[in-house]
């Protein structure tokens, strides 16, 4: 079959190639992968890793074959799903059915692909913070994949959400998403008069999120995923202290998903998905054999939102 490998020679370090199709184990349903949407972290993957190692996370597609212990989705059905193993973009892919969710009518495979990493992320670190109903909530880099989906599942469970952009050209594709306020800053400067917030999800890190911690309100908490500005900040040691009990905590998906299989978590995301009350940003979809000019564009923040490609 074919697959997206790493490859240090090719653009984004990514290639198409062939390689030997996966045998899937008895708690895994093979998948023939219709469409992959794509994220910063399996790029930067790839530019580390060896020649010839897959790449991908977030898949959707067409069951070939069950699992054998008749656990998950049966042959035929559409899905979506996590491949922690990180060999989603393939042809074929061995999923465990714990990592799958049926796709239901009316959604697009395009659009369930944009879920697994993004959506779960945004999911399960919003619910790390407690009562959020009419309190203040600050989401980073609201115009990115896990930032435009904590933007809008932050006000379905009741809280005030404070969305921040880099450009202010972004502001008006955010404001959809119905947040109660746009902060634009491209580098954390300004954020001082945003006011006391309860909780902060921040995937940019760097010298933003130093200004961040500086907002925690009594009890606050901060949630990084990701570090998108930089892996270092400086820690406002008196400002945390002020908080009584606010803490920093840090997101890791493959451990969070042990608490909650991303099956259950998907299947939640795909139910609001279906009936409206949750929407995608995809900005950019194409065929697979672009998978290198695509990962550049969205490491040189060339678009907003989420890039889809699809295999024929």
């Amino acid at each position: 079959m074919r697959a997206v490998v790493a490859n240090p020679q090719a653009p984004a370090c990514l290639e198409i190639a062939e390689i030997d199709a996966p045998a899937a184990d008895s708690t895994e349903a093979l998948v023939r992968v219709r469409a992959f949407s794509l994220n910063r972290g399996e790029i930067r993957r790839a530019a580390a890793a060896p020649a010839g190692m897959q790449i991908g996370w977030d898949i959707a597609g067409v069951v070939e074959s069950a699992a054998r212990d008749g656990s998950g989705p049966a042959a035929g059905q559409r899905v979506v799903g996590f491949s922690r193993r990180m060999q989603g973009w393939a042809e074929l892919v061995a999923i465990p059915t714990r990592d799958l969710a049926v796709i239901p009518d009316g959604v697009s495979d395009a659009d369930a692909s944009t879920l697994p990493v993004a959506g779960l992320t945004a999911l399960y670190a919003l619910e790390r913070c407690e009562r959020l109903l009419g309190s203040r909530v600050f989401v980073t880099g609201a115009t990115g994949g896990v930032g435009y989906f904590a933007c809008q599942l932050g006000r379905l469970m009741g809280a005030r959400v404070v969305a921040h952009v880099r450009r202010a050209e972004q502001v008006a594709a955010v404001r959809a998403t119905g947040v109660d306020e746009v902060v634009v800053s491209p580098d954390g400067s300004g954020l001082a008069d945003v006011g006391k917030v309860r909780a902060v999800i921040d995937g940019v890190g760097g010298e933003m999120l130093s200004a961040l911690l500086g907002l925690l309100d009594e009890s606050g908490r901060a949630v990084l995923y990701g570090v998108s500005a930089g892996a270092e900040t400086v820690l406002p040691v008196r400002d945390l202290m002020f908080t009584g009990d606010g803490r920093i905590e840090g997101f890791y998906l493959y451990r969070e998903t042990e608490f909650e299989t991303a099956a259950k978590g998907l299947d939640r995301l795909l139910a609001l998905l279906g009936d409206g009350r949750l929407a995608t940003l995809v900005s950019h979809t194409g065929g697979w054999e672009q998978v290198g000019e695509t990962a550049q564009a969205l490491i040189d923040r060339g678009f907003m939102g989420k890039a889809v490609l699809k295999i024929d």
